[in-house]
């Protein structure tokens, strides 16, 4: 039950981070890049936001998933301002996880329209997030009461989902036509200051875990 209450409190927080950059997204910048600086071969802003996988894999663990949040949100604002469908970034990224396929196809149309292929399967990709999601309440419930268990099970989960989302950026990445991400490979002191407080709380919840492991 415990890693239940631990993944409840991540969705508020993520939800109220959500807010905060969904109102003053100017005051809360993880990336490095502005969506004005992200263009296209020939100058036009690209449709998706880019970043490369590691850099995206590096942020999304150590700031417990809320970096992804923050793509996903930059990728649907670009979406809209480039093809004028009227989508709630807001709104899509505060439920992120019910909208993860409309973005991949979205991207995934875009490929094709450019007269390009990815080899990429946004319905597995989808689905293997959703299996995962299962996977974790399941543990939750059968390790209850075995802290250690739990945690480490929670960690390759945690791990899985990780190395599903990097497929779904790199996706992403060639939509917009930069694979590599190299427009927002650079780690900055926001970047590292977002993670040196995700590590904080990482660290707490180990240190909760020691002295509960003792008081049992």
């Amino acid at each position: 039950m415990s890693q239940i209450v631990i993944g409840l409190l991540r969705i508020v927080c993520q939800l109220a981070l959500n807010v905060r950059f969904g109102v003053h997204k100017e005051t809360f910048q993880m990336s490095d890049a502005h969506n004005a600086d992200l263009v296209e071969a020939n100058g036009n802003q690209v449709p998706f936001f880019v970043v490369s996988p590691m850099k995206f894999g590096v942020m999304t663990f150590f700031t417990l998933g809320f970096y992804w949040v923050y793509c996903f949100y930059q990728s649907w604002s670009l979406h809209r301002e480039k093809t004028g469908e009227r989508v709630s970034p807001f709104w899509r990224s505060a439920f992120a996880v019910f909208f993860i396929y409309p973005l991949l196809r979205r991207a995934n149309d875009h490929i094709r329209d450019s007269g390009k292929t990815y080899p990429w399967s946004i319905l597995g990709l989808t689905l293997g997030y959703y299996g995962f999601c299962v996977i974790w309440v399941v543990a939750s419930v059968v390790l209850e009461g075995q802290l250690w268990p739990a945690y480490f099970v929670g960690l390759v989960i945690q791990a899985a989902w990780l190395i599903i989302l990097v497929f779904m950026q790199k996706g992403i990445n060639f939509g917009a036509g930069d694979k590599e991400g190299k427009a927002n490979s650079r780690f900055t002191l926001a970047n590292w200051l977002w993670m040196l407080l995700g590590i904080a709380l990482m660290v707490a919840q180990l240190f909760a875990l020691i002295a509960l492991s003792r008081m049992g």
